[in-house]
């Protein structure tokens, strides 16, 4: 193999070894980014609809107070109105799970939800409520369902926080692939080198040295090449003009 071809093998190998590490930490940290939005939109959506059901429950505890004072159609009113809010985030909720024990969490609140409801129509029904029936048996039920609310909000906010653990070691994972595809490229870089520094400089100098010697102190002109590349090539075509010049130098002589 020639030289311009050894050398030109050696740069498209280099250039591909580094477009190939290149390639592959822009695909896995693409995919990470895809993996790390949909993990953190997720728990942001969870904790959103969480957070409107624990906004409609307190709503409706005003609705119930609002019976007690004695309001019967407007607190009926916002009672159902954040009766349709609460039931609308729990759905939501429901088909966005993103954490193990979410549903468990969700069965809870809608039975202790749809308890608390059941005795508010029961209230609406009377169209009276007395303080001391709201407190003992209402508010409590309110009051449980909201606990579990508080509950799945807090499994989804420890889900970032793996969202964010799992962030710094799957970054690392991606680092690595390419890491080790650039250290492999430097080890073949400094190789490439060596073999350069062997085949072709090494090659020259030798060659210039045994011109020089030849011109200089008349030493044989004995060169040692290990590739029959385009060195071996310019060592014979040397060695050939030095013997022509020999010939002649000799032929002019026998002339004289």
């Amino acid at each position: 193999m020639g030289i311009r071809n050894k050398i030109m093998l050696g740069f498209i190998i280099i250039t591909s070894m580094l477009f190939l590490s290149g390639a592959i930490s822009i695909f896995e940290f693409t995919k990470l980014g895809h993996s790390i939005k949909e993990l953190l939109a997720e728990n942001y959506k969870s904790i959103d609809y969480s957070r409107n059901m624990l906004d409609a429950l307190e709503q409706q505890e005003n609705a119930m107070l609002l019976l007690v004072e004695g309001n019967v159609n407007e607190s009926e009113e916002l009672f159902n109105e954040y009766d349709i809010v609460f039931l609308e985030n729990f759905e939501n909720a429901k088909e966005n799970l993103s954490q193990k024990g979410e549903l468990a969490y969700l069965d809870s609140i809608i039975l202790n939800y749809q308890a608390f409801a059941k005795e508010a129509y029961k209230a609406f029904s009377l169209q009276e409520l007395g303080l001391n029936s709201y407190i003992v048996d209402y508010q409590p039920k309110a009051h449980k369902a909201a606990r579990y609310v508080k509950n799945l909000i807090t499994i989804n906010q420890q889900g970032l926080l793996k969202s964010a653990s799992f962030l710094e070691t799957s970054a690392q994972r991606a680092v690595m692939p390419g890491l080790i595809v650039i250290i492999t490229s430097l080890i073949f870089i400094f190789v490439f080198i060596y073999l350069i520094q062997h085949y072709f400089v090494s090659p020259i100098i030798k060659i210039t040295k045994g011109i020089n010697d030849y011109v200089k102190y008349r030493k044989p002109f004995d060169i040692q090449l290990e590739t029959r590349d385009e060195l071996w090539t310019l060592k014979e075509s040397v060695m050939k003009l030095i013997s022509t010049c020999k010939f002649e130098s000799k032929k002019a002589k026998n002339i004289e």
